[in-house]
């Protein structure tokens, strides 16, 4: 009964960090998969008075362009000109400025179309520049906000996670003190003297392991219990089950690990 209590001390809080890790990891991922999908779709039109190629447009506010396509003025022609005849046609071919429109790598932030815009127009070749980012923007930053919450959660739920770890394993040698003693009077190093908290700390490790793992992966393939239908409609949601479940073991376990020795480094610092 006390081997399972002493376990239970160290899963409960390992659990909640972890629980709150995966749904940072999932938000995440959706919100990688967000900025790929529109950079896709988005583009920023510009009008110049003489040709632009890509080379002299590599990169915009840290961001590389990915395309740059040339929009046909062969329709704005079409539209008028049955009013016009064919010298003024030609005229009107010759004089209409060019049409290009700037395919980004990544979903660019508010300030970075600022940048972006200022950047442009400073090309005494280009005329205008429209970015058309109102509606893509309103769903990413709500997906930022998402984001960042669910870290500063995972963050404050591990602080305290840590906190209590150290503390059961402090009560742990107050309640051994006299064992503890006596292993060390025989040579004993203070990691052997330890073995039993950590082996109740591995344990609790790999049981928090496992269930978050179990978490992770309901909740990937039902999505809808976070996240309503018509966001889902919105983004694409893609885990990599396998990369996620690895960083999930890693923290899991070196919580713990840096946890305990930490605490056995301050115990035997203050009694050798």
């Amino acid at each position: 009964m006390k081997s399972l209590k002493a376990i239970f001390a160290f899963l409960i809080p390992l659990l909640s960090m972890l629980i709150t890790f995966c749904i940072f990891l999932i938000i995440d991922n959706i919100v990688d998969n967000y900025k790929t999908k529109i950079s896709r779709d988005y583009s920023i039109v510009i009008v110049a008075t003489n040709p632009i190629n890509k080379e002299s447009l590599n990169e915009l506010a840290g961001i590389k362009v990915e395309n740059i396509q040339v929009l046909p003025n062969d329709k704005i022609i079409e539209n008028i000109k049955a009013n016009l005849s064919s010298n003024s046609i030609e005229l009107l071919r010759q004089k209409l400025p060019y049409f290009y429109q700037i395919y980004l790598e990544i979903f660019p932030t508010s300030s970075d179309l600022e940048v972006i815009k200022k950047t442009l127009l400073s090309n005494k070749d280009i005329k205008n520049v429209e970015v058309f980012y109102k509606n893509h923007n309103q769903v990413y930053l709500l997906l930022l906000i998402l984001n960042s919450v669910s870290f500063i959660l995972f963050f404050i739920i591990t602080i305290f996670a840590i906190i209590i770890i150290a503390k059961q394993i402090k009560l742990w040698f107050h309640e051994h003190h006299i064992k503890i003693s006596i292993l060390r009077l025989h040579g004993a190093s203070i990691l052997y003297s330890a073995s039993s908290v950590l082996k109740y700390a591995l344990i609790s490790s790999l049981l928090a392991f496992l269930i978050a793992t179990g978490f992770l992966t309901y909740i990937s393939q039902n999505i809808d219990l976070l996240f309503p239908l018509e966001l889902q409609d919105i983004v694409d949601i893609k885990i990599d089950i396998i990369k996620e479940i690895i960083k999930i073991f890693i923290l899991s376990f070196c919580i713990s690990i840096f946890t305990i020795l930490g605490v056995l480094l301050k115990y035997k610092i203050n009694n050798d």
